[in-house]
């Protein structure tokens, strides 16, 4: 799968914003993409998705060179064109799951609950789309 990222092709599942600080209005309406950010309330790097991603370290950019985007993403927005994205705690689609419906966003993930406790901030680790 392609995407673009500033202005070079990449192939993988993700694109990077600039290094500058990112805000939703980066992640423009019905773009199709998963965005998601370092920070709360659409701060700091700014990565998105479209496709299906069995595990976000595989992605550069994020928290850090090690960890990648893998349990990075402290806020949230789906900009799919035709379903909800359903983000993972785990690689693989495992472990707790969310589905976010299109055109939803979370400025800020640690106020968003997981079904087998803590919250959403800094534990995603893949996603799929669902059109159902």
């Amino acid at each position: 799968m392609s995407v673009l990222a500033t202005g070079a092709l990449v192939v993988s599942g993700l694109a990077l914003a600039p290094s500058a600080q990112a805000a939703v209005t980066d992640c423009p309406n019905e773009s199709g993409y998963l965005c998601f950010w370092v920070n709360a309330n659409y701060g700091g790097a700014m990565g998105k998705v479209s496709g299906n991603n069995t595990y976000w370290g595989n992605f550069t950019g994020g928290c850090n060179s090690t960890q990648r985007w893998n349990d990075c993403a402290s806020a949230i927005r789906n900009e799919g064109l035709s379903c909800e994205a359903v983000v993972y705690e785990a690689a693989n689609y495992g472990g707790s799951s969310w589905v976010i419906n299109r055109d939803t966003q979370a400025a800020d993930l640690t106020k968003w609950g997981k079904p087998s406790g803590g919250n959403w901030n800094d534990v995603i680790s893949s996603n799929n789309w669902w059109c159902g």
